[in-house]
């Protein structure tokens, strides 16, 4: 019994040692100067994420926020003995209502907060083909291109040479099937710097959506669509965000440089879908 009632004892006294102990170094670690700075910047560092917006079938992709990760940011610094901010550690914060849980929605706009554009061609034919290249290469500016099955499968070299370009997959003249989906996505990928994961309707078309989404990938349908007059079309309608489809004619690619200029002297920068869309900080 004697033995027993010492053993308790015994048992007691580590327990409350480890938990003094325990106590001791949180309060040593609260007082701590590193700590006492990680917690008053901790605020100044915090970026919230911004929720994507649904209305009836279409989304607006929200952008992901951080915070400075006290714990881990801590450690790291203690090894040095010194603040220093390029070893802050942050935990991401996923904005409510994420692209990748809406694959059923329509994509009509890039966040307003990119301050950026995407321009969008459909391409199935060379006949304006270089002149609009020739224009996009000298003033250095990436634009999109979903392409026609046919096209991608006859011109898969010219397509794997093309700089400052997102190519994505257009299906047979915006028809997607099973079998399109899979090849064209897979060369696609393959053959260029981009993942071929988005789909183009200019229409909202049911059919295309369902198909997109069951085969995990985007559907696109921009919020603006120039078939004529593409300048003042532009000035009429562009806003930070905007996905825009142009039809590849004589009027896009003689105007499609002082388009670059205007869409520029608004502030706003041209890049690529997988820029504009990403839900990256």
């Amino acid at each position: 019994m004697k033995n027993l009632i010492k053993l308790t004892g015994l048992i007691c006294l580590i327990c409350f040692s480890f938990f003094y102990t325990d106590k001791v170094v949180n309060v040593i670690r609260e007082n701590d100067s590193l700590m006492i700075e990680l917690e008053n910047v901790k605020n100044l560092y915090k970026v919230d994420s911004i929720d994507g917006v649904i209305e009836n079938n279409t989304i607006v992709p929200g952008i992901k926020g951080r915070e400075i990760n006290v714990d881990k940011s801590y450690k790291k610094m203690r090894e040095i003995g010194v603040f220093d901010k390029n070893l802050i550690e942050y935990d991401i914060i996923d904005p409510k209502n994420k692209l990748f849980d809406n694959k059923d929605k329509f994509i009509i706009k890039g966040n307003n907060n990119k301050q950026m554009v995407s321009i969008v061609f459909i391409l199935d034919n060379d006949k304006y083909l270089k002149r609009l290249e020739d224009v996009t290469e000298s003033k250095e500016v990436i634009i999109n291109y979903f392409v026609n099955y046919e096209y991608l499968v006859s011109n898969s070299t010219l397509i794997t040479k093309m700089e400052n370009k997102e190519i994505y997959n257009y299906g047979n003249n915006g028809e997607y099937t099973p079998d399109n989906l899979l090849f064209a996505n897979n060369f696609i990928s393959r053959i260029t710097k981009n993942e071929a994961k988005y789909c183009l309707s200019k229409n909202k078309d049911k059919n295309i959506i369902k198909m997109c989404s069951d085969n995990e990938l985007y559907t696109i349908n921009p919020n603006i669509i120039i078939e004529n007059d593409p300048y003042n079309e532009i000035k009429k309608n562009i806003s930070s965000g905007s996905i825009i489809l142009m039809e590849m004619n004589n009027d896009t690619v003689t105007e499609i440089g002082i388009i670059i200029d205007y869409i520029r002297g608004k502030g706003l920068k041209i890049g690529g879908l997988s820029e504009l869309l990403s839900e990256d900080l």
